[in-house]
């Protein structure tokens, strides 16, 4: 079984383990090829609230690149990307 979403894989670690193996969206762009989606490890054997916020820190990362921005900022997109993440696991 694997979890998927837009932007990361999740896969058990074993069919009993309650441990994930995480894969997270990143474009590759090759010298001289045209830019690509591909999915890269971003961790192993991880518990499912470690994968959480290793996705919503790559989220944030991924919105705001290299530049800086202040903990507020921060933390107003964390706790925004946590209830659309929490909006995925509630069925309508």
């Amino acid at each position: 079984m694997t979890i998927e979403e837009k932007d990361f894989r999740l896969t058990p670690v074993n069919e009993s383990s309650p441990m994930f193996d995480l894969e997270l969206l990143h474009i590759v762009r090759p010298k001289g090829g045209e830019p690509r989606e591909e999915f890269k490890i971003a961790g192993y054997g991880l518990p499912l609230d470690a994968v959480i916020k290793r996705i919503i820190s790559y989220r944030i990362q991924s919105k705001h690149g290299d530049g800086a921005i202040s903990l507020k900022k921060y933390l107003e997109d964390y706790k925004q990307i946590q209830k659309e993440i929490e909006k995925i696991c509630i069925p309508n």
